[in-house]
């Protein structure tokens, strides 16, 4: 039983990898110039973030969770509940740039 439970773990882990990185530095994920380029343009006082994660969001075919279909890096702010989101397919091109729940930026669509 135990060893399932690992498997299952082990499984859940290699479907969706996180490489958190400081909400100052983005320089540590796949795509992240391009994620830097897309935030930079959106004039985001530094001190509002408060952190940044790069997600590799994998297809779940093929051994071990297959390949990775998409990035999205997701950034949490001090003055509100929810994230910036910022998608790239994996060729590193921008797909979608949305708010979530209370955090608005100016320009991006909120859901």
């Amino acid at each position: 039983m135990r060893r399932s439970i690992l498997l299952f773990v082990s499984l859940c882990l290699a479907i969706v990898s996180v490489v958190p990185i400081a909400a100052a530095d983005l320089s540590n994920g796949r795509c992240h110039k391009e994620i830097e380029n897309e935030i930079a343009k959106l004039s985001i006082a530094p001190e509002r973030i408060k952190a940044a994660d790069i997600i590799n969001i994998y297809d779940g075919n093929g051994p071990g969770g297959g390949r990775i279909d998409h990035v999205e890096a997701w950034i949490s702010f001090n003055d509100c509940k929810g994230n910036l989101v910022v998608s790239v397919n994996n060729a590193c091109i921008i797909e979608q740039v949305y708010t979530t729940y209370e955090c608005r930026v100016p320009g991006v669509k909120n859901y």
